[in-house]
């Protein structure tokens, strides 16, 4: 692999994306939902304030100028705008070529394979990181402009926060990449990425969860008449926690498979710390005992990331993982 071709290429691909209708469309739609975002997360990170400031929140500790992302990422993962940007920037790269029939004369130059498919990721990962990014300094001077200027150390949690949702939106587009090596038409391309989509955030993590709490613990412990000896209701709320407790950790297993939940379950904890260790504690202890959590000193940054090493090296993983299989794929594929 030449690196002055992959240079070439991957430049030429970031054009082609940054000059495109849909690129700037996308980062319309992009801006414009996080603009309105980010007012409602400044609406809500300053009632928050002012219920914590009077002693009416349930919040730990007082709410930094980062818990306005709090809104975004959840737009981003939950609503699904992330997987949108990513699919729609990836899945034509290659079945386009192909139906368009240019793909043969692409490579009769002397341009070899993995230069072609390393140049087109890496032409839409900067694609990807310039819509991002002009988003997030859209939000910044939305948090400028009404009143919020954060400090050093919430502008690094912003930065993560970014990052993340960088790797959560790559993960999409490195999965439409794969279907546009695998399928022969965009139509196609596009088909089979939702269906995996589908497949990984509704199908695999709630019906592996169901069925592995069903295989490990079988069905609900049914609830007893009220004609039950104490002994019995007791044995009942023992069998009731054993299910909960094991079906939370089926359930938490299966979530790994998609990419939606890991991608919050490792930024929403950077939004609000509050909720972090009111969940590490448990609602029912911090309900019955807050002097418990309210003892627990306030983690930074890095510390929420040292505990959920584990979902950063899934996240990592998911990327490679579909531009590993879109890069062999298109290594052997027969172009005739």
């Amino acid at each position: 692999m030449d690196f002055a071709r992959l240079s070439l290429i991957s430049q030429k691909e970031f054009s082609d994306h940054i000059r495109s209708k849909r690129f700037l469309f996308l980062l319309i739609i992009f801006c414009l939902i996080l603009g309105i975002e980010a007012a409602n997360g400044v609406s809500s990170y300053n009632l928050v304030l002012e219920q914590y400031k009077n002693g009416d929140s349930m919040k730990i500790y007082q709410p930094s100028a980062v818990y306005v992302f709090l809104s975004i990422v959840n737009s981003i993962g939950s609503n699904g705008l992330g997987i949108v940007i990513g699919l729609a920037l990836g899945f034509d790269l290659i079945s386009g070529e192909r139906e368009g029939r240019s793909l043969k004369t692409i490579l009769s130059r002397p341009v070899y394979r993995d230069e072609l498919i390393n140049g087109k990721a890496l032409g839409g990962l900067f694609a990807i990181a310039i819509i991002t990014l002009i988003g997030f300094i859209g939000v910044f001077s939305v948090m400028l402009i009404l009143g919020i200027v954060p400090d050093f150390n919430e502008i690094l949690g912003v930065c993560i926060i970014w990052i993340l949702t960088l790797l959560f939106i790559a993960t999409s587009f490195s999965l439409s990449l794969m279907t546009s090596v695998i399928a022969n038409t965009n139509s196609g391309s596009l088909l089979l990425s939702l269906v995996i989509i589908f497949m990984m955030l509704f199908i695999i993590p709630v019906g592996g969860g169901d069925l592995g709490t069903y295989i490990l613990v079988g069905s609900t412990p049914q609830e007893p008449p009220n004609s039950v000896s104490e002994a019995q209701y007791s044995a009942y709320q023992d069998q009731q926690r054993e299910y909960l407790k094991v079906s939370n950790s089926v359930y938490d297993l299966f979530n790994d498979f998609s990419i939606k939940s890991v991608y919050q379950d490792i930024a929403i904890p950077i939004t609000s710390p509050s909720s972090y260790i009111i969940d590490k504690v448990g609602l029912t202890e911090f309900v019955t005992n807050p002097d418990v959590a309210n003892s627990i000193e306030k983690p930074d940054f890095w510390t929420i990331i040292g505990d959920k090493w584990i979902k950063i090296i899934i996240f990592l993983m998911w990327p490679f993982l579909f531009f590993g299989i879109a890069y062999v794929k298109f290594m052997r594929s027969d172009l005739r």
